[in-house]
């Protein structure tokens, strides 16, 4: 080796040893947590109004409980190794359903606490989840709630004349009647109730056809800022409404220049739907929540497990306000473990609660999730003793760690797939979205790149839901595709505009876009560009709808194809699409109102068929859970879900 190339080489070497002694030197600043996993990118959020990913969830689940928790039941898939999953008693102790099961009755634990010592009662989750409902706390998930009565009108603001309904003044600390709205969104300024006597509404403005959903979003509110309310106010008698005993009679806008307003008009914030005050949730007592649901949802014992509708602590999140509520020093929790420290790209310190109701299942003291999205730079540590559990190994060794003991990989219901702006020509043409499709070679994705078991999608649904029939979707082939393209006006790819593949920082992400930009430019003579974001900024970009195409996946929030389907209903806040399709959100609809499960699950079916037909995304593989931990760490398994609680964890010393 000549000189200068050798003293190059030690140069580089140098480099490489410092900046791994600079990376492992973040995480030896402390004495380590008894167990540790990576998870991947931070946080977004520890809200679980706020949350929507994998990295918040695996830690929401185990700071937080819910009215129920789901847990291991049964004995392992003996072909899979896939432990089932079942919804069981947690802060609520028990429940009842109706023999229409459209009404839950929820007895709740007497014992059990905030991590801060505050008891936890039935009026934390009604007040919770008219928090996650709130048009301004803007959860994603806020149409898990919609099966409740009055939730859906409530989160989206829909009010007719003759509506009970709770007005939000415009007082909250530190308003002026001309002021900017106060920073402080929830909890919210002085509410008074009465009932809708009239809506007024201006000309309903033209929103342009190619508009993003932000653009949408702001013309839409802007309009109705200047819609008139006309409300009989109620007298209240202690916490009772008198709604047919009216004290006045006043209107509102939350915009005072509308021009119908009237001399004696106030500003407001909100004119909702009194959800909390119409009996969709009551709390008769401290320790009985009743549920009535509009649709008989035979999934709602998993809802109820699920972290958006855990309970969250209106003391803490009034003293503190949104965000700062959930900073270590603030944040309060309900769940087998509590935040014992964050620190940003690094990790969260998870901390055993001794206050939690079941705090002596608990074995394991301290859990630190750890902020490494390098998949060899885990595995490294996973080596050196320095990680307990790797959730995302790198694709690059998969062909060998499949071969280990300690790598346990099974399916579980998820689906990779790439989300399309529709309206964004020429991706608005469901032709070029189906050539797109046909183009893909989803064998040699799952067999050169991921490796790991992984199955071809050609619908949105994965397989192993009992009693769906699943849609299998058109593979179609090369020449269709071609033949496709050619008819939306782009023979040979001429004429066909680039454009840009959107994905969050990850090295098996980034793989996949690779060998995705490679197959259309050398099948279909279209290219495209590769832009990968941090998760948060990701997150808003796709949300935003300032994408061409952009990789995406879903975990199911419960077993059963709702899950899925709900993603791409016109009005969902998943949906960053823009696919709109009527017929498709009738079935959805028709299917949550099916008491009959062999029916509804046709609908379910026929709306997938919709679906898969016109592709507003396209699918690519359904996922296999692929986690290596230690021989000596026992409770975590396989699941449904990809749900991991961590109380159920063991450490065993190996012999």
């Amino acid at each position: 080796m000549p000189l200068e190339l050798r003293r190059a080489f030690l140069i580089l070497a140098a480099i490489v040893v410092m900046v791994s002694l600079i990376w492992a030197s973040r995480f030896d600043e402390m004495p380590p947590a008894e167990f540790s996993f990576q998870n991947g990118t931070d946080p977004k959020t520890l809200d679980p109004h706020r949350a929507t990913g994998q990295p918040e969830s695996r830690i929401l689940f185990n700071i937080f409980t819910g009215l129920l928790e789901e847990l291991p039941e049964g004995d392992p898939d003996p072909e899979t190794g896939v432990q089932p999953m079942t919804p069981q008693p947690g802060i609520a102790k028990s429940y009842e359903v109706s023999p229409d099961n459209m009404t839950y009755t929820f007895h709740l634990r007497d014992d059990v606490t905030w991590s801060d010592g505050v008891p936890i009662t039935s009026a934390d989750f009604v007040w919770s989840w008219t928090r996650m409902l709130h048009p301004e706390t803007a959860c994603e998930y806020n149409f898990q709630l919609f099966g409740v009565q009055n939730a859906e009108a409530y989160a989206t603001g829909e009010v007719k004349p003759g509506d009970k309904v709770e007005v939000e003044l415009w007082d909250r600390p530190g308003e002026t009647i001309d002021s900017e709205p106060a920073p402080q969104t929830f909890p919210r300024g002085t509410i008074v109730h009465g009932t809708l006597k009239a809506l007024d509404k201006p000309p309903k403005p033209n929103v342009p056809e190619d508009a993003t959903k932000e653009e949408k979003s702001k013309i839409t509110a802007d309009w109705e800022a200047e819609w008139l309310y006309t409300v009989d106010l109620a007298r209240k008698d202690g916490d009772k409404i008198l709604w047919d005993d009216v004290t006045e009679t006043v209107t509102y806008t939350k915009n005072l220049q509308t021009p119908l307003a009237k001399e004696d008009t106030q500003r407001t914030h909100y004119v909702l739907v009194a959800f909390d005050q119409l009996g969709g949730v009551e709390a008769p007592d401290d320790y009985t929540l009743i549920v009535h649901l509009r649709d008989p949802l035979p999934y709602f014992p998993y809802l109820a497990s699920y972290y958006p509708l855990f309970p969250v602590p209106r003391h803490c999140i009034e003293e503190h306000g949104k965000p700062m509520w959930t900073r270590p020093e603030n944040i309060v929790t309900c769940g087998p473990y509590k935040i014992g420290l964050r620190k940003l790209r690094d990790r969260v310190r998870l901390v055993k609660d001794e206050k939690w109701y079941d705090a002596d299942s608990v074995q394991v003291e301290t859990i630190d999730a750890l902020s490494v999205e390098s998949h060899n730079t885990a595995l490294n540590m996973y080596e050196t003793g320095e990680l307990d559990w790797v959730t995302d190994p790198p694709v690059t060794l998969m062909e060998e760690l499949v071969k280990r003991d300690d790598y346990h990989g099974a399916p579980y219901l998820s689906v990779y797939y790439y989300e399309l702006n529709t309206k964004r020509p020429p991706l608005d043409d469901v032709r070029v979205r189906k050539a797109l499709s046909m183009a893909i070679n989803r064998e040699q994705i799952v067999r050169e790149v991921t490796k790991a078991g992984q199955q071809p999608a050609f619908a949105l649904v994965p397989p192993g839901i009992a009693g769906y029939t699943q849609v299998k979707g058109d593979p179609g082939s090369l020449e269709k595709a071609k033949e496709l393209l050619t008819e939306a006006g782009y023979p040979g790819g001429r004429g066909f505009p680039k454009f840009t593949i959107l994905y969050n920082t990850s090295e098996s992400h980034r793989a996949v876009a690779e060998v995705i930009q490679q197959q259309w430019q050398n099948n279909l003579n279209v290219k495209a560009d590769l832009q990968n974001m941090e998760w948060g900024s990701f997150l808003d970009k796709r949300q935003q709808q300032k994408y061409d195409i952009s990789r995406a996946a879903w975990n199911a929030d419960y077993p059963d194809p709702n899950t899925f389907l709900d993603l791409f209903l016109s009005e969902s806040p998943q949906n960053n699409t823009a696919w709109d399709n009527p017929r498709y959100d009738e079935l959805l609809s028709e299917a949550a109102s099916e008491s009959d499960k062999v029916k509804r699950m046709e609908l379910l079916a026929e709306a997938e068929a919709i679906w898969a037909d016109e592709l507003p995304a396209i699918p690519i593989y359904y996922y296999v859970g692929r986690n290596i931990y230690k021989p000596y760490v026992k409770g975590l398994f396989p699941t449904p879900q990809d749900t991991h609680p961590f109380q159920t964890i063991r450490l065993e010393p190996t012999p």
